[in-house]
């Protein structure tokens, strides 16, 4: 992957960028979305509900979503690899694939390259001079042209293997089991033990079409649901649990109290027909990304 074409001295500045990435990145990333979704409100369909949720953080002030830190990581990571931009690529594969299982669109890039710019000021004050912002303006196109070729790649890739294919596709539920999983712990401050009980449904989907040949099942993948709830259409990502005998297992925890799983639990019984992604990807957890 080759390195960034920009001078020595716009390096400098998106390099010094990076420490108040770090101090306020979390904070950057959340006013872009918000910029987002004013100027292009059809976009926000394709975000789950629970990542825009806004959190005070350790200041007690400053309230930023967990959608806004993950972006955050992102961009600390592109500033801290621009000279060797090979480092960013698993950060690049890891984000492509969400947006190749929710279908977001080349066209929509300029959008978020607006949104950034807006919140770079907005948050930067003083800091975001005119050569900050500039440099920025070039990063940022680098950044959209990586991943709307990875995107590209990625979904040629899902349509065209066995059993693939693009975009959403229909699924019926052929069989709805509920489970529960007994665990004995202990108690912090005794020997006593407890039981703990997890309690899921699990799906069984199978396609409505013809085709009944689906994908090699790789550990980690997950499909993007599209459903619509009170006329709002929404999206959420779930881990794939298996593909046994063309069909897609889903195991949706009843502890998962997000709107998307409280309705599947609610909502899906036997032979209700849902929406979903080819599988992608593999699942990371948040504690492993920093900024």
């Amino acid at each position: 992957m080759a390195s960034l074409d920009m001078s020595p001295a716009e390096i400098q500045l998106l390099k010094a960028s990076a420490k108040t990435l770090q101090r306020r990145g979390p904070e950057i990333a959340t006013r872009m979305y918000e910029n987002l979704f004013t100027a292009v409100p059809d976009v926000k369909v394709f975000f789950s509900t629970a990542f825009l949720e806004k959190q005070v953080d350790e200041d007690g002030k400053t309230q930023t979503t967990l959608m806004g830190k993950i972006m955050a990581h992102i961009l600390f990571q592109f500033c801290m690899n621009i000279e060797n931009l090979d480092r960013f690529k698993d950060d690049c594969e890891r984000v492509s694939a969400k947006h190749v299982s929710r279908g977001i669109k080349p066209e929509f890039y300029p959008f978020y390259g607006d949104a950034l710019i807006l919140a770079l000021k907005q948050v930067m004050g003083d800091e975001a001079t005119d050569q900050t912002l500039a440099a920025w303006r070039k990063a940022y196109d680098r950044i959209a042209s990586m991943f709307i070729a990875t995107e590209k790649r990625m979904t040629a890739e899902v349509r065209d293997q066995i059993g693939g294919w693009e975009g959403f596709r229909t699924f019926r539920v052929a069989e709805r089991v509920e489970e529960a999983d007994v665990t004995s712990l202990a108690t912090d401050d005794s020997d006593d033990e407890y039981e703990e009980t997890e309690t899921r449904t699990v799906f069984t989907l199978e396609p409505v079409d013809g085709n009944k040949t689906l994908p090699v099942h790789k550990l980690g993948q997950y499909v993007c649901i599209r459903y619509k709830m009170d006329g709002v259409t929404s999206h959420r990502n779930y881990t794939l649990q298996s593909i046994t005998d063309n069909k897609m297992v889903l195991a949706i925890k009843h502890a998962d109290e997000t709107p998307t799983s409280k309705y599947m639990i609610e909502k899906w019984q036997k032979g209700f027909e849902v929406e979903t992604s080819p599988p992608v990807g593999t699942f990371l957890l948040m504690e492993t990304l920093s900024v």
